[in-house]
């Protein structure tokens, strides 16, 4: 009779856990994945941070965390793992009641890109590991992977008369969207730049001082079709490289600089611009936009972006901006704009990143060769 007793206890007790189990074993379970850093260059080193909180008396045995990363990520630790068109995870956790554990995962980020975390997948099971049961939790983390820096030594000619010219020639403004601070009035200052406010509280004039900035800028733009080779990715890559370097030492010269390209955003399809800035989050956000390029995708006429940048047609020709022009490709409709716009004074280079083996036959004016070995 005791045994019998015992028997039905143990299948109620199993019973029991398993359907408190299904009922609770994902409450208040928080799974959080993402990135030491949300950015990094091609060939550095990040962390992937891997947070697990039970916040519930419950224990769970077992606990596998599944989710899938860029395969271009290179993990130190390759165990419970498997590649295919993404590197899956399979992680495996025990966790007791009220309890949170962290995991780190170090890897390399070896390819240039924009990529999105998909949802991560729980799988569970009961105390008996007899049941499987599973959830979803959203995962919205992204990291951008910034191109390489690449030695830009062949252009050092044309850089050095490019910043020689804006140390020599720029003009300084005062930029309204850059508060520096209040000073006292002087007889020179405009009425427009009184603080109403300061002076008032002071019981004497007050004025608004702004920054200096430059009306002389340069400007990137970058080609993403190639001459004859077809979307050859090793030649797109050192293109965004050679474009992101260039910005990168402009920046770092103190230069405000700007970028445009025909290439798309991978995600939301838009052309990608950004206006002329300096300093180092204006850096980032140039490599940030560089990062998000599609160098698979289908990309805008660069004739017309070169038109429309070089000599729009709405707004008055800027001949203060020198372009810096980065193009393998060189038909006869980009080599025709690019000719007019030097014909009417505009100031530009034009640098072709080709392979060492093949000579740059065509004749353009101020042009760069970079060959790529």
């Amino acid at each position: 009779m005791v045994l019998i007793i015992a028997l039905v206890c143990i299948i109620l007790f199993i019973i029991l856990q398993n359907w408190v189990y299904h009922k609770y074993w994902a409450k208040n379970l928080e799974v959080k994945i993402g990135y030491k850093t949300s950015d990094c260059v091609v060939g550095e080193q990040n962390e992937l941070v891997e947070v697990i909180v039970n916040n519930k008396k419950l224990p769970l045995p077992m606990v596998h965390v599944k989710f899938d990363m860029p395969k271009s990520f290179s993990f130190e630790n390759e165990a419970n793992s498997a590649v295919s068109d993404y590197y899956y995870r399979d992680d495996v956790f025990t966790i007791m009641g009220h309890q949170s554990v962290t995991r780190t995962l170090r890897f390399t980020c070896n390819k240039r890109g924009c990529f999105y975390m998909h949802d991560t997948t729980l799988v569970s099971s009961d105390l008996f590991l007899r049941s499987i049961l599973s959830a979803k939790r959203k995962n919205e983390n992204v990291i951008h992977v910034f191109p390489k820096k690449v030695d830009v030594g062949f252009f050092e000619v044309p850089y050095r008369t490019i910043t020689g010219s804006f140390a020599t020639n720029k003009t300084l403004v005062e930029d309204p969207f850059e508060f520096r601070g209040i000073r006292q009035y002087q007889p020179y200052d405009s009425i427009r730049h009184i603080n109403w406010k300061s002076s008032a509280k002071n019981d004497e004039l007050k004025v608004n001082t702004y920054f200096m900035t430059s009306s002389q800028d340069v400007m990137i733009l970058l080609n993403m079709d190639t001459h004859i080779y077809a979307q050859s990715e090793r030649m797109i890559e050192d293109m965004i490289s050679v474009a992101s370097t260039l910005c990168e030492k402009l920046v770092g010269d103190d230069v405000p600089v700007g970028f445009v390209t025909n290439g798309k955003d991978i995600y939301t399809k838009e052309k990608l611009v950004r206006e002329s800035g300096s300093g180092a989050r204006h850096m980032v956000s140039i490599d940030t936009a560089l990062a998000r390029i599609d160098a698979h995708g289908e990309n805008l006429n660069f004739a017309q972006v070169l038109s429309e940048t070089m000599m729009p047609k709405d707004k008055e020709i800027n001949k203060r901006t020198y372009y810096i022009i980065v193009s393998n490709a060189r038909n006869k409709e980009i080599l025709d704009v690019y000719q007019e716009s030097k014909s009417i004074g505009i100031l530009s280079y034009f640098i072709v990143p080709e392979f060492a083996q093949y000579p740059v036959e065509e004749v353009i004016p101020d042009m760069v060769q970079w060959n790529i070995t």
